[in-house]
């Protein structure tokens, strides 16, 4: 790695990349989600496939297997779907890319709620089971897995509504207890994850771990510093200080500043760069593991406003690894193909590629309706060039950091 002529260069063989979802992005999956179709990555994923190696440029790609595909119904496996990400997993290793594989990305199968959700000791031996399986079938596909993304965003949304009113996901409970249960089984989860893919594969293992940096909206408050703490103690650190020891790598998703007043309640967020020099450097000293930034982006249809993120939170990385001497292996932009996001719908655009459709209401929800043709956007040419040259040009990080473009608080939206 080196600064030579103001050219930032990462260590040879970083990984760049970006990621999709199967429910917001492939469409079609049973789950206890509504029914969604997307921009049809399950139907398109050849040509994104080739779109992100031949003309994004990436050397790694992060995309996910789904639980409620693999066994839509308790102990019933669903051989076409295995046939599918065999067909999938082979396309995507002919590209040459680093594989980043989630095994569980929020959604779930239906039947899980029968014997408690995530609250349930069985619920994580049967994803336990589901790990066993998926590891024997493509763990050879498989460089870097994630078990689980962000478990306490999951356990928040799901058992703890009230710190996300307008966000829940099933069951949609309001307990703290609860939620903290589920963090604890997801931790489990992971745990037993890490044991079964080191046995049955060569993949690196760990998960990614939605991080923030939390401030005092008023620090002379000790009540908001307090909130501080908790939120440090459960967002940042929980998860992460009880897998240490069975992970391979720290997977960080990092987007927002976050400002707490009383109750643990967020005041308010803000888009934040220098986040991602400060989380890497906390988590390598913390660790002593490979950091990888398995999740980043920044939601805009303006191209200079979003290469003006990406360039300033990839020089932020670029001092943590030069300044810090910290061991990041890897960033990956959120997202590849533009997807369902969650709450939002489809109006955030983090994505490289644009997918061409009209949101419409089908049968009670929004989904992405018309030829779903892909467009690479101007943001998404430039993180390209950025993959290919492996770094980029002081002169270009100047120009672009120096523009009055106020980043936008997305979860506003």
């Amino acid at each position: 790695m080196s600064k030579v002529s103001g050219f930032y260069r990462f260590p040879d063989g970083f990984l760049w990349g970006s990621c999709v979802c199967d429910y917001q992005a492939f469409g079609g999956v049973d789950c206890d989600l509504p029914l969604r179709w997307t921009a049809r990555h399950i139907d398109h994923y050849v040509e994104d496939f080739d779109l992100v190696s031949k003309k994004l440029n990436h050397n790694a790609f992060r995309t996910s297997i789904e639980w409620a595909r693999i066994e839509p119904k308790e102990g019933k496996i669903n051989k076409d779907a295995i046939s599918f990400y065999h067909k999938y997993f082979t396309a995507l290793r002919k590209t040459g890319l680093k594989t980043f594989v989630t095994l569980h990305h929020f959604s779930n199968p239906k039947w899980i709620y029968d014997d408690g959700g995530w609250l349930s000791k069985n619920v994580v031996k049967k994803f336990s089971e589901y790990v066993e399986l998926v590891s024997k079938e493509f763990g050879k596909y498989i460089d870097y897995c994630v078990v689980i993304n962000e478990p306490c965003v999951f356990a928040l949304n799901a058992y703890l509504t009230e710190a996300s009113p307008d966000k829940g996901m099933p069951p949609s409970h309001n307990d703290l207890g609860e939620a903290l249960t589920c963090i604890r089984n997801m931790t489990d989860a992971i745990i037993a994850g890490c044991d079964t893919l080191h046995k049955n594969s060569k993949a690196k293992v760990g998960f990614t771990n939605y991080c923030g940096i939390f401030v005092p909206l008023d620090p002379k408050n000790k009540s908001h510093q307090q909130s501080v703490d908790l939120a440090n103690q459960i967002m940042n650190y929980q998860v992460p200080d009880s897998t240490k020891k069975k992970v391979d790598y720290m997977g960080i998703d990092y987007y927002s500043k976050f400002y707490m007043a009383e109750n643990n309640k967020t005041a308010r967020a803000e888009v934040y760069p220098p986040g991602t020099r400060q989380l890497a450097k906390e988590y390598y000293k913390r660790y002593g593991l490979p950091v990888a930034m398995v999740e980043s982006g920044y939601p805009t249809r303006d191209d200079d406003e979003k290469i003006k993120f990406m360039l300033e939170n990839i020089k932020e990385l670029y001092d943590a690894i030069n300044e810090d001497k910290v061991n990041a292996i890897g960033y990956n932009w959120w997202c590849a193909v533009h997807s369902w996001e969650w709450f939002y719908g489809f109006k955030p655009f983090f994505a490289l590629i644009d997918v061409e459709g009209e949101e419409k209401d089908v049968g009670g929800y929004e989904d992405l309706v018309g030829s779903l043709k892909r467009k690479i956007t101007k943001a998404g040419e430039y993180y390209g060039k950025i993959c290919k040259n492996n770094g980029f040009q002081l002169s270009e990080y100047e120009r672009y950091h120096s523009m009055k473009k106020p980043f936008k608080q997305w979860q506003t939206f």
